[in-house]
């Protein structure tokens, strides 16, 4: 069985290349662009990884991070944040994420981060 991505980002450019990179290394994925579709998207997908956006249309990616992180039926899910931050910045990114990378990233360093996060 191809493991679970939901994929969360309001930027559609971002999120098809993320979607065609990941189906491509045989991933099964979900995409969402609104923030308030990312609760019910995760109850009906049931991701095995989740890689969000920091910056939503209507939400904060480490907000939601720390919401699904504090729940009981997703504490267990693992997520990336990505974020336009700098390497500086993100050092002071406090939050439950269990990966954070910056843009641009090399396809081959999130496939790295997400085949170690799904061990």
């Amino acid at each position: 069985m191809n493991n679970k991505i939901l994929l969360i980002d309001d930027d559609e450019l971002m999120l098809e290349a993320l979607d065609c990179f990941l189906m491509m290394e045989h991933f099964n994925t979900h995409k969402v662009a609104k923030a308030e579709q990312i609760i019910q998207s995760v109850n009906n997908f049931k991701p095995d990884l989740i890689v969000m956006d920091i910056r939503l249309d209507t939400a904060d990616g480490r907000t939601v991070c720390d919401e699904l992180k504090s729940e009981t039926s997703t504490s267990h899910i693992p997520i990336i944040l990505l974020t336009g931050l700098t390497f500086d910045e993100i050092a002071y990114i406090d939050c439950s994420a269990d990966a954070i990378i910056g843009k641009p990233f090399l396809n081959s360093s999130l496939l790295h981060t997400i085949n170690q996060l799904l061990k």
